[in-house]
This record gives C-alpha cells, sequence and structure tokens, in this order.
C-alpha cells in the first residue's frame, strides 16, 4: 500500500469531535488493532502448529479461517491508522478510500487463501495418519473440521455432546496419549445419562 496517500494535509483541518464520538473512535482504531494483532497470531502460531510435531494429539480441531486471517491484516491496521487521524482532527479521507481499495483486494486473497491454506491442512494432517471425523464436525460452514489419529473413536453417539467430546479427548491430548474404545463409550454414556437426568429434574 502506498503511505503517502494515507498522509494527512496539514494544512487541511476537520471538525472536532465531540468527547462521547473521540471515545467511540478511540474504540474503534484499539479494536482494529486487537484484530489485527489477533489474525497475526493466529496465522503463525497456526503455521507453526503445523510445522511442529502435533503426532502426539489424538484429537484436533482446526480451520483454514485462522491462517487465512492474515491476508485481512492491513485492512484493520489502516482503517485503525484512519480512525487515529480521525482522532486527531485530521482529514483522514484519502485513507478510508485506500482502506476501502485494501478491503476489497484483502478479500479477495482471503478467500483464494482459505482454499490453499485448507487444502494444506488436509493433506498434511492425512500424512500424519489422521482421519476426518463428520460426527465431531460442527453443522456449521465456518465450524472446525475435527481430525481424529484413531478413526475407531469417532462415534455417532457422541455428536450430540460435541463440546463434551472435545474437553474428554483434550485431557488425553495434554497427557499424550490415546483413550481406549471402551472409555470413549462409557463417557458418552454416562455424560448422556447426566443430560437426561437433568432434564427430568426440572
Amino acid at each position: 500500500m502506498d503511505i503517502d496517500k494515507c498522509t494527512p494535509s496539514l494544512d487541511k483541518q476537520v471538525e472536532r469531535l465531540s468527547l462521547s464520538d473521540s471515545l467511540i473512535v478511540l474504540i474503534v482504531a484499539i479494536a482494529c488493532l486487537a484484530v489485527s494483532f489477533a489474525f497475526t497470531y493466529g496465522f503463525f502460531f497456526e503455521v507453526n502448529f503445523y510445522l511442529s510435531s502435533f503426532s502426539s494429539f489424538t484429537y484436533i480441531k482446526k480451520s483454514a479461517v485462522l491462517v487465512a486471517g492474515i491476508a485481512l491484516v492491513p485492512v484493520f491496521f489502516w482503517f485503525a491508522v484512519a480512525s487515529i487521524q480521525k482522532l486527531l482532527g485530521v482529514d483522514n479521507q484519502k485513507c478510508v478510500v485506500q482502506c476501502i481499495r485494501l478491503g476489497l483486494w484483502g478479500l479477495t486473497f482471503y478467500f483464494c487463501l482459505v482454499f490453499v491454506a485448507n487444502q494444506f491442512i488436509v493433506s498434511t494432517l492425512k500424512l500424519n495418519g489422521y482421519s476426518y471425523c463428520y460426527w465431531y464436525t460442527g453443522p456449521s460452514f465456518r465450524a472446525p473440521d475435527v481430525w481424529l489419529k484413531n478413526e475407531n473413536l469417532c462415534l455417532q453417539s457422541g455428536s450430540l455432546i460435541r463440546s463434551d467430546i472435545e474437553d474428554f479427548f483434550e485431557g488425553y491430548n495434554q497427557q499424550g496419549t490415546e483413550p481406549t474404545l471402551a472409555e470413549l463409550e462409557r463417557f458418552i454414556t454416562e455424560t448422556k445419562q447426566v443430560g437426561e437426568d437433568a432434564i427430568k429434574g426440572l
């Protein structure tokens, strides 16, 4: 991006914002910077995860969205710059226009990167012996895919308690061990029973 196009004209001042409006603009600027940081951190965290040793994990829940988010970092960053210019009472029209143009390119690159990142994730997990688990993956299109080291642990009976299943596997991931099929089936049965008892008690 051409930084000069976002450089405000010092001789073109705009009307100062009220205190309440300034507070809103400041919050927007901070939020944009926070999102930029989150996307950047998420990108490097995810890349490092797939490039490091993760084969000890029994349960993996991943999405290409976090990796592709890096494409939107410039958009949020420069929108934060435009917000700060507005806060300081200088003209930010040129910067806003550039942010919109950058946003269009960013969204295009984002969707392309989602496809590329997804292919990379799928091939990497399959190469390391993981299998996609339909029953533990959320129904939403944006829901992260769930992959298991042992495909025999992907049970339809656990599809209605996905969050509990994730907590169950998380303990084994931390220990670097794998539950037995009997342990998983017992957990599903007990968890469902607790839920049924709670409903009956209402």
